[in-house]
């Protein structure tokens, strides 16, 4: 094998790191197309589909492999009442519009008995520009993680979604699709790494930094674990979170939750404040036939001078029309308190369709409606209703 020459982290590209990767898998038996990942792993073929379920049995491996994987998604986005003057946006939706663009490597090294060592690199991307799709620098924003797994589980280190993150999936009625406006995605515990969340989640919020995490699957149960550390001197709570989870599906019945405790900082990076943040989320799906009908509950508790809750509240349901039309509906209401006060609240609904060209590749649109109260409303005293309406195509290599 040729050597490779050294070269300083300004010159890493996500094209070299491709191909590098490209010429592993050329070496590998197991050179195509890996299952996919949504904030978790799935024993299917790669599909534009979310039917699969991240409760299912992780895909087994034989030997030594490097895959590399991804989804490019372009979209155009239309909005009513965006501004107080009740003006309309057009845009396109460059990281995604329904499914968040991504590029993706894992590897696995069979250790015998059972058991394998692995890790998982996933880097999103601006689909307009070619950029990354964050301003942090960050490579492998998406995940960045090594482990070991076998009969007893998995343990994994490094940036990873959350606990909470992976419990929501099994029960969220558009499995983490259009997270740009359904708000779950920027709800789930995680930490935004000094940002500044928006009153209805961000998509920054589902992972956590240096963290150690736990997963096992037991006939039919899921059982979850994970600790992050705030890595700030002299205060090892600061910045820090810890989470449980457990899930159980019997393949038609789903049910699931998960408990985070975190420390972030309200305060500035010059003034850092450090307080308590409880997160509960709990819920469930039922699947008959070509139905399925999923809800929820999150409850984020801040305890600062006054103590601050974000609540939200879900039903809908996915219907399976024909094996090449799916059509799903949610409804989503999401409520801000400060000291048992309501300041703000948005009730938002959407109906998607999706068309499968093939099991890689689909178009999609989708209809939505978002009722904005309190000081979220763009009219001081008054609701803000806006209609969204998208249009695009998504594809999985």
């Amino acid at each position: 094998m040729p050597k490779i020459k050294r070269s300083t982290p300004d010159s890493l590209t996500l094209a070299c790191i491709a191909a590098l990767f490209a010429g592993a898998t050329t070496l590998s038996a197991h050179a195509q197309a890996p299952s996919m990942t949504i904030y978790g792993t799935f024993d299917r073929a790669p599909s534009a589909e979310p039917r699969g379920s991240q409760l299912g049995k992780a895909a087994t491996i034989s030997k030594s492999s490097v895959s590399i994987y991804g989804t490019i998604d372009g979209g155009v986005r239309h909005v009513t009442n965006t501004s107080a003057a009740g003006e309309s946006t057009l845009k396109m939706g460059s990281n995604g519009e329904y499914y968040n663009n991504r590029l993706g490597f894992k590897g696995t090294e069979d250790l015998g008995g059972g058991m394998n060592a692995h890790f998982h690199l996933e880097a999103g991307f601006n689909t307009g520009t070619g950029a990354s799709d964050n301003t942090d620098g960050r490579l492998f924003s998406r995940i960045s993680s090594v482990g070991i797994a076998g009969p007893f589980g998995s343990i994994d280190l490094g940036r990873q979604p959350s606990v909470a993150c992976k419990a929501v999936y099994a029960y969220e009625p558009f499995q983490y699709r259009y997270v740009h406006i359904i708000p779950l995605a920027g709800a789930v515990a995680g930490n935004n790494d000094g940002k500044v969340s928006r009153p209805f989640g961000t998509v920054d919020g589902p992972r956590f930094s240096n963290a150690i995490q736990y997963l096992g699957k037991f006939n039919g149960f899921t059982a979850s674990a994970e600790y992050s550390m705030g890595e700030v001197a002299g205060n090892s709570g600061a910045a820090s979170a810890k989470a449980v989870g457990l899930g159980y599906t019997d393949g038609t019945f789903t049910i699931g939750g998960a408990y985070t405790r975190q420390k972030p900082n309200v305060g500035t990076n010059a003034a850092p404040d450090y307080r308590e943040q409880d997160q509960v989320t709990f819920g469930g799906a039922y699947k008959i036939g070509d139905i399925r009908i999923a809800g929820g509950y999150l409850s984020t508790k801040t305890k600062t001078a006054i103590t601050n809750q974000a609540q939200n509240i879900w039903l809908g349901a996915r219907y399976d029309v024909t094996p090449l039309i799916s059509v799903t509906s949610g409804y989503y209401r999401t409520t801000l308190e400060t000291s048992r006060r309501e300041i703000a609240r948005r009730n938002f609904f959407i109906v998607g369709a999706t068309y499968a060209l093939s099991s890689r590749t689909s178009l999609y649109a989708d209809i939505d409606q978002a009722v904005l109260h309190g000081v979220v409303s763009l009219r001081p005293g008054q609701q803000t209703r806006q209609i969204g309406t998208s249009v695009g195509i998504s594809h999985m290599f």
